[in-house]
């Protein structure tokens, strides 16, 4: 070793010198463990932070960087080296603070895309208790698909414990899609009522015609209040035939005391298909498609995420799904739907108009129509018939078809079509019965087409389907003009770009037009700047992750009572109890 004194001058003096080493000097094997020597490269820092923003693990790249060279000895740089600056990369993106660079990307993300909406909620002390975004594409879709969502709190898995709430929905091509995320603190009727409030800001206030939430009071209290007029939902034919099996049910196991079921009881407008068959819902019966995307979350996120990292990685999860939604676009557009049966002028009709998965739906109805059931009645003048399976079983059910030629009109006691948007098939066997080789336009809604999208913004005409009359309505213009006019921009700069005086004419002419309408506004413009845009004040939220907790899913308000006893010495619950309502076959399990 040596030491050096140096002088107010700049003169340099050996103050002590060493020449003798007190340790072996180092293989040149093992040179790379020295830390003179340990060195991360622009080209392997690179490949580190791109393979990890692609969600494949530090050690995993590490080797692949190892291999690459030859061996760990020629890549100049350790593991614990790559893990260090792969942890100061990510404290680099909260070093203002969490919240603040949330924000900051939040800003980022709207100068890059005007259609990109967020809020955020404050508690008393200034700390971050509840936000929620959407961007450019999850408000177009909540246009064309927000029908009906379903929406679900059970998954936290971040170092402030903060729920993450997905807004999920279907679209044509029958794959979820993310119509906006929320982080809510608490799971109280106060966080519920701001989310879904600025969830109908954001989207134009727009409701949907139902929405599928799991059995929370809280939730339920929200949606009450601020989705009056959508349909909550948490399967028997009728109102009356699922009173009869109910009854049956309590009666055969002795259940009338039963608290939990008797509960279940009363809030059975909101669980039974019998009590919804005029509201259309998908044919979803609960919130599974929600539980799935909480199922990727757990790949996201981890006990000590930021919520910055949450957010990235959930964008790159909706990438990933979009990226889906494309191949099945290039799907439809490329290739032919080949029907089944090649002479049938209904399936070809399908094919041209339905996307690839909902047209294997509707071959499927078709199909069991005309080769699963018979007609059992019919009435004189064709306008009523009786509809069951073809296997003559004794019990089996019996489906009533309206019909009317004059109105083209046809309607099932099992009202497919109203709760799905697909003719079921006892209508197919009807229509066939009546030799009808074309179905009318309106059994065919644009939100199952290939061309949904491009159906909807090109100006057409869309279904109304909180209606069961089927009325047409024009689509909204707000998210439309929108849509157009970014498109048109971004047409107008491609063909400007590179001619200096084509570039020049379009900014004057940009110019030009916001003065203009800066002008029309005056006096009545709206202020949409979020007020906390500009605070750099504003806290992390506080950090309380459960002990232990590796997975946790939050329990929802029925399995939280199922855990406390039953205080009844005179009976004893089973622990499962089955009964089939006879309603399209299907079984209803509870337990």
């Amino acid at each position: 070793m040596v030491s050096f004194a140096v002088t107010q001058e700049g003169i340099w003096t050996v103050k002590r010198s060493i020449e003798s080493h007190n340790h072996e000097l180092a293989k040149p094997d093992d040179q790379h463990l020295l830390r003179s020597s340990r060195h991360i490269t622009d080209e392997s820092a690179s490949v580190l932070k791109s393979m990890s923003d692609a969600g494949i693990s530090t050690v995993n790249a590490f080797t692949y960087l190892s291999e690459e060279v030859g061996g760990v000895e020629n890549l100049g740089f350790t593991k614990r080296d790559a893990y260090n600056y792969l942890q100061k990369e990510r404290r680099a993106k909260i070093e203002n603070g969490d919240t603040y660079s949330l924000i900051q990307l939040f800003k980022e993300r709207v100068a890059a895309d005007n259609m990109f909406a967020w809020d955020v909620q404050l508690d008393e002390q200034e700390r971050l208790m509840n936000f929620f975004w959407a961007d450019r594409l999850a408000r177009i879709d909540y246009d064309c698909f927000g029908d009906v969502i379903i929406f679900d709190t059970s998954y936290r898995l971040n170092k402030y414990n903060l729920a993450c709430a997905p807004i999920v929905g279907v679209n044509n091509h029958w794959q979820n899609i993310i119509l906006g995320i929320a982080f809510l603190s608490d799971e109280t009727i106060e966080s519920f009522t701001w989310l879904f409030t600025t969830f109908l800001r954001i989207m134009d206030n727009k409701h949907p015609i139902t929405i599928f939430t799991d059995q929370d009071q809280a939730m339920a209290r929200a949606i009450e209040t601020t989705l009056p007029n959508t349909r909550h939902r948490f399967k028997c034919d009728s109102e009356e035939e699922f009173e009869t099996a109910w009854n049956a049910m309590m009666k055969e196991g002795n259940l009338q005391n039963h608290q939990w079921l008797n509960d279940l009881y009363k809030i059975r407008s909101k669980w039974s298909t019998a009590f919804n068959k005029n509201c259309f819902n998908l044919g979803i019966l609960s919130t599974q498609r929600s539980e799935s995307t909480n199922h990727v979350c757990h790949g996201i996120s981890k006990p000590t995420s930021s919520i910055t990292e949450c957010f990235l990685g959930l964008e790159k999860m909706m990438k990933t799904w979009r990226r889906n939604e494309k191949d099945e676009d290039f799907k439809c557009s490329q290739s032919e739907i080949q029907p089944y049966i090649k002479s049938s002028s209904i399936l070809k009709q399908a094919a041209l108009f339905y996307s690839r998965k909902l047209y294997s739906f509707f071959e499927e109805e078709f199909l069991q129509g005309v080769g699963g059931l018979c007609i059992e009645y019919s009435s004189s003048d064709l306008t009523m018939f009786y509809v069951k399976s073809i296997d003559k079983c004794p019990d089996s059910k019996i489906w009533t078809v309206l019909f009317n030629s004059s109105q083209g009109t046809i309607q099932c006691s099992c009202a497919k079509f109203e709760m799905m948007g697909i003719l079921c098939s006892h209508c197919m066997r009807v229509l066939r019965q009546l030799d009808i080789v074309n179905i009318p336009e309106k059994y065919f809604l644009p939100r199952w087409s290939a061309r949904a999208r491009k159906d909807l913004y090109a100006g057409r005409k869309i279904t109304n389907l909180s209606n069961s009359s089927c009325l047409s309505v024009e689509v909204p213009g707000n998210l439309k003009i929108r849509n157009y006019v970014c498109r048109f921009a971004y047409k107008i700069s491609t063909e400007a770009q590179g001619n200096a005086e084509a570039e020049q004419c379009m900014l004057d002419g940009m110019t030009s037009m916001a003065r203009n309408v800066q002008l029309i506004l005056e006096g009545k413009k709206i202020n949409n700047t979020n007020p906390v845009c500009g605070r750099k004040n504003i806290k992390d939220p506080a950090k309380c992750r459960p002990k232990g907790i590796s997975n946790a899913r939050l329990k929802d308000h029925w399995e939280k009572k199922k855990k406390k006893k039953i205080k009844n010495t005179d009976f004893t619950a089973p622990t499962s109890i089955q009964f089939t309502p006879e309603s399209n076959g299907s079984q209803s399990s509870f337990m």
